[in-house]
């Protein structure tokens, strides 16, 4: 080989390359070889050696305002190999990269190497190319990328987590300095923090597998954990502040918790259920025996990645904003937890046959009733009506895990749920007003309510068993018990939940995952209700 490979004399461009790198990354240098250390790491050769192995170690900054280094992922890629044929260094990009217009040989200044670096950055995005080697920072922000086999390579950040970002760059190995050839290289590159940042909301619902379907399940006090992690099988915790949060569902089906000031980047997040202590649970895997359940990604089962991670690319997100649902799927109800129907009330005002507008706040009230006709003194719920609109409340069906039938009153009242009946002022006439019959087979009831203007002195009418007859006030049947499986429902802008303070579940066990996925087979598909307060203006 000649003697050019032998010297330091004629490696000006070498020189240059590593001056136009130092100003573009700051801190270029080598790592020191100890005594004992068996790889002899760092040893700067004063002779080219053409098959000596190298590697680089990236060495992240600290960064004011970044709350951690650790779990940064880095990528690398080798983007040109070496040749030595002609007594001189010469790149040659990969086939990987061939066709992208840059010379590897020509990068003399700091423009030239982040020129560069972009272009192939571009090309792995465009073409989905797979990294050479991925790693994760340690806690001190560090990575080592060992046993690399001579050419230019670059290095590329994947996941920001919660530090900030580096461009990328690119560097031969070996290189050769004033003293000799270095084959094994640190560098610590300029960073700087993700101000572009939004937000993530994970909705938690809570729902129950009965006769095959998913419902909705009320709980009247339950506490969920939910993490946000950057690799699909929830290894590599997010780490910015709140990374692991707290989720409290009272008195409802759902509660969401969001994440804060997640920086954007073209990086997916994943969000996981955990555990207290930020274990990542898994999707569809059987959690417990007595009163167990399973994870399932969004509402629907057998729908496609319910069984994995949801996925948050922020920047594909409107204003920044991503959101994703996990449901919990119980077969036997723990304590607390226990199924709903709903009762849709439609209000119209009229005077005479016309439907008129008013400022007047009107209310309903919904009492239980018992086996043998009493009526509950005490409304279960107290629901403002929508006037000339609709509103679906959800309420307890019976029995204590809202299994068993139950018989609802639905009244028009004041807002302490005190019937109109009982006030003489009240200035309109009622009707519509009855009993509807919820159970499992039938979840749905709407209720009719038509409020007439009276005599000049006022009063309140009993209510009439002559149903409403504005077409635009919907099926009129006051015990209109709707099937389980009817698609016509209401919009909504919220759900007005109640609770029971006593009720008990069962200790059977949960049904396994194969069972209730052949009990969604067999009856066709599963039927997703969401229990939501809906209001049509």
């Amino acid at each position: 080989m000649k003697k050019i490979m032998h010297t330091m004399r004629k490696y000006g461009v070498f020189m240059a390359f590593l001056l136009a790198f130092t100003m573009v990354f700051g801190v270029v240098s080598n790592v020191q070889a100890e005594e004992d250390d068996t790889r002899d790491i760092g040893q700067i050769k004063d002779v080219y050696d053409p098959k000596a192995p190298g590697s680089i170690t990236v060495t992240l900054p600290d960064l004011e305002g970044a709350e951690s280094k650790e779990d940064v992922q880095i990528n690398l890629y080798k983007v040109g190999d070496l040749d030595v044929d002609n007594g001189y260094f010469n790149f040659t990009l990969t086939d990987d990269f061939e066709g992208v217009e840059v010379d590897l040989n020509d990068m003399s200044d700091a423009g030239d190497n982040e020129a560069t670096a972009k272009k192939l950055a571009d090309k792995v995005k465009e073409d989905s190319i797979e990294a050479l080697e991925s790693a994760w920072t340690d806690e001190e922000g560090e990575v080592t990328f060992a046993d690399l086999e001579q050419g230019m390579y670059m290095v590329s950040q994947g996941t920001t987590n919660a530090y900030g970002s580096f461009s990328a760059f690119v560097m031969p190995v070996p290189y050769a300095n004033e003293t000799g050839w270095v084959y094994d290289i640190t560098i610590t590159p300029k960073a700087s923090i993700v101000t572009t940042q939004g937000r993530i909301d994970v909705t938690k619902m809570v729902k129950g597998i009965y006769d095959g379907n998913l419902q909705d399940v009320h709980t009247e006090n339950a506490t969920y954990y939910i993490g946000l992690f950057l690799d699909e099988n929830g290894t590599r915790p997010y780490r910015g502040q709140g990374g692991i949060k707290a989720v409290n569902i009272i008195d409802g089906n759902s509660a969401t918790v969001s994440f804060d000031n997640v920086p954007i980047s073209d990086q997916p997040y994943y969000v996981f259920e955990t555990t207290q202590d930020g274990t990542p649970i898994e999707y569809m895997k059987q959690q417990g025996t007595e009163n167990g359940f399973y994870c399932m990604a969004g509402e629907v089962l057998g729908a496609e990645g319910h069984d994995t991670a949801p996925v948050i690319i922020m920047e594909n997100e409107p204003d920044g904003i991503g959101d994703a649902t996990i449901s919990n799927v119980y077969s036997d109800l723990p304590d607390g937890y226990y199924y709903t129907g709903d009762i849709t009330i439609t209000k119209s005002v009229r005077d005479g046959n016309d439907i008129i507008a008013t400022d007047y706040t009107f209310y309903a009230g919904i009492f239980a009733q018992d086996a043998q006709g009493n009526v509950s003194a005490n409304p279960t719920e107290i629901v403002k009506l929508n006037n000339n609109g609709s509103v679906t409340v959800e309420v307890p069906l019976g029995g204590t895990d809202g299994t068993e039938p139950i018989t609802y009153v639905v009244r028009e009242t004041n807002e302490n749920g005190v019937p109109v009946s009982q006030d003489s002022t009240f200035p309109y006439t009622v009707s519509g007003e009855g009993e509807v019959n919820l159970s499992m087979d039938q979840t749905e009831a709407t209720v009719n309510i038509v409020n007439s203007l009276g005599t000049a002195d006022g009063y309140y009418q009993e209510p009439s068993t002559q149903a409403p007859t504005d077409p635009n006030a919907g099926n009129n049947n006051n015990n209109n018990s709707t099937d389980r499986n009817s698609s016509n429902r209401n919009t909504s802008s919220g759900t007005n939940r109640s609770s029971r303070s006593s009720r008990t579940g069962d200790d059977n066990q949960i049904l396994l995952y194969g069972g209730l996925l052949a009990a969604a087979v067999i009856v066709g598909g599963v039927v997703v209700a969401r229990r939501r307060r809906r209001t049509n203006g």
